[in-house]
């Protein structure tokens, strides 16, 4: 359980709130945006997005390895993804499982948008509703695909 203050239990490191998150993320989607929009438009929707999603893996998996956790949406809120048990770096497998499941709902609402299928395009938005609002009730502030990778978000400095 955390502590008032926001503390991890297991790691002692300073969680990150829901609003830091949140901001971390919206920052690292509008630096992508120019890239989605560019390939949607040449590429076409389906195409173009699948292809924006390898792109946007290669950005944060990248940064998250590069720059010990943060991609440029961290580091101007302030946050740092850390190993879950031991409060230290992450792996390449975490950062790289991390994003996977970050990005399954999006998988999932472009294969129900290609195909059709509006039950598979609502599971998938209720699955990212469910991701984006975990950390204000877990324990440990975390989404569902930092417990996928074992990852926290905590704050720096």
């Amino acid at each position: 359980m955390t502590t008032q203050a926001g503390t991890d239990p297991v790691t002692g490191k300073r969680l990150a709130n829901w609003g830091q998150r949140v901001g971390a993320t919206l920052i690292d989607f509008l630096i992508m945006l120019v890239p989605e929009v560019l390939l949607r438009s040449i590429l076409g929707d389906a195409i173009g997005a699948s292809i924006y999603l390898v792109v946007f893996g290669i950005y944060v998996v990248t940064q998250w390895n590069l720059f010990d956790g943060k991609t440029v949406g961290n580091r101007v809120a302030k946050t740092q993804t850390l190993d879950a048990a031991t409060g230290g770096s992450i792996t390449n497998k975490q950062a790289f499982n991390r994003y996977l499941y970050l990005e399954l709902y999006a998988i999932v609402d472009l294969y129900g948008a290609v195909e059709g299928v509006r039950l598979v395009v609502v599971l998938a938005g209720v699955y990212g509703v469910v991701n984006v609002l975990l950390p204000l009730f877990d324990q440990r502030r975390q989404t569902l695909h930092d417990k996928f990778a074992r990852t926290i978000v905590v704050v720096t400095g």
